[in-house]
C-alpha cells in the first residue's frame, strides 16, 4: 500500500506540472502581466476550501485568457495544499525534491498536446528522473 506521504507528494506533482503546461496557454492568450493578476483569482477557490474545511487543510468565464488564468491558480493552489500536507506526514528530504520532478508533466503535455519535440538525451532526462521517482519513494 502507498504511504500518505507519497500520495500527497504526487497530488502537487501532477497539478503543478500540468500548471507549467498551462501557463503557457494563459501567457498566449494574454500578457503576462494581464495573467499574473489574473492568477490571483485561481487562488481564492482552494483557500476558501481550506477557509472552510473542518480540518483546514484540505467565475466569470471572460474569454480564454480570464479561464486560463483562473486555472492556473487552481491547479497551483491544490498541488501546494498537497505539498503542505505531504510534509506533514514525511520527510522533507524526500517530499521536496520528489514535487520538484513536476517539470516532467509539463514536458510530456508539451509534447503530446503542443506537438513539440524532445531529442534523445532530452529523453534520457525524463528516464533518469523516473528512475529518480522510484528511488526516492523506497
Amino acid at each position: 500500500m502507498m504511504p500518505a506521504w507519497l500520495a500527497y507528494t504526487l497530488i502537487p506533482v501532477v497539478f503543478w506540472g500540468v500548471w507549467g503546461f498551462e501557463s503557457k496557454l494563459l501567457v498566449d492568450r494574454a500578457s503576462p502581466y494581464t495573467g499574473q493578476v489574473l492568477y490571483t483569482f485561481g487562488l481564492v477557490i482552494p483557500a476558501v476550501i481550506v477557509l472552510f474545511s473542518r480540518k483546514r487543510f484540505a467565475g466569470t468565464r471572460r474569454g480564454r485568457g480570464f479561464f486560463y488564468a483562473v486555472l492556473t491558480g487552481l491547479l497551483g493552489g491544490i498541488g501546494n495544499i498537497a505539498f503542505f500536507v505531504a510534509l506533514t506526514k514525511g520527510n522533507a528530504s524526500v517530499v521536496v525534491p520528489l514535487t520538484s520532478l513536476s517539470p516532467l508533466v509539463t514536458v510530456l503535455v508539451g509534447v503530446v498536446a503542443l506537438k513539440e519535440s524532445m531529442r534523445e538525451f532530452q529523453y534520457l532526462g525524463l528516464v533518469l528522473a523516473l528512475i529518480a521517482i522510484y528511488l526516492l519513494s523506497l
